[in-house]
């Protein structure tokens, strides 16, 4: 996984100004994903949000944090938090979610699959994503 200037510019920022350590940065549509170390969740969060809403002031963008997991399920998990997740298999690269909203899986525009897709690739090695129904 490479980082750009950019990246390593926020990640930077974040870091100091929250104490939390961050393992990833993905920059897309003006938005900043931070993915943070399993348990700096609440640091990178800080008391009634302050720390993150520091960090978006100096930024200037928006932010969404996701805490890492070396367990794969767990971290699928956290990324479409608050969807709830009925099923997580991998088979040859390709993670099969089921879902009773498969909205939330999806977000507007794709933007939350394709933020999933991307992470899920760069620490897990996933290919692809299929969604299954979950009714």
């Amino acid at each position: 996984m490479k980082l750009g200037m950019e990246e390593l510019a926020y990640i930077k920022v974040v870091e100091n100004m929250t104490k939390a350590r961050v393992k990833d940065c993905v920059v897309s549509d003006g938005e900043l994903i931070i993915v943070v170390q399993e348990g700096d969740m609440g640091l990178a969060i800080g008391r009634n949000g302050d720390h993150i809403n520091q960090v978006r002031e100096k930024i200037g963008k928006k932010i969404s944090i996701i805490e890492f997991s070396p367990d794969m399920e767990k971290f699928t998990r956290n990324l479409f938090n608050p969807a709830v997740l009925t099923k997580i298999s991998m088979e040859d690269g390709v993670l099969t979610l089921k879902a009773k909203d498969e909205k939330r899986i999806i977000g507007k525009n794709g933007k939350r699959i394709n933020r999933a897709k991307e992470l899920l690739n760069r620490h897990f090695g996933v290919k692809d994503i299929i969604i299954e129904s979950g009714e």
